[in-house]
């Protein structure tokens, strides 16, 4: 099974659990309680993440850049059946990958407007 199957089976996983599942448990008593821990639990999570980046979306993506890079370097990722070529350099699809992934956090950070 390449990317595309892994995706189409996850898409309909998670429009059956959207349209099928949620609707029922929201009908629950103690589904909202169980939703505000979740988010409380969560929310907490991310704020240590957060907090460790010193509040910068770069330093996080960064990070998240170095772990892609770990794990590529120990093998565990196999970036040319990702993307379904055989002979695809690595460095040049995570770094690609990288690029990308700071483009779209860091846009919304930084203006270039003048400030009045």
């Amino acid at each position: 099974m390449g990317l595309l199957g892994f995706v189409g089976i996850l898409a309909v996983v998670v429009g059956a659990y959207w349209w099928l599942l949620l609707p029922r448990l929201r009908q629950l008593g103690w589904w909202s309680t169980f939703q505000q821990i979740v988010y409380a639990r969560l929310g907490s999570l991310l704020t240590g993440f957060w907090a460790l980046t010193g509040n910068s979306r770069t330093i996080l993506v960064g990070y998240a850049a170095e772990l892609l890079g770990l794990l590529d370097e120990a093998k565990l990722l196999d970036w040319s059946a990702l993307i379904g070529s055989e002979r695809a350099g690595r460095v040049m699809v995570v770094m690609g990958v990288v690029m990308i992934v700071l483009r779209l956090v860091t846009r919304a950070a930084v203006s270039f407007k003048a400030e009045a």
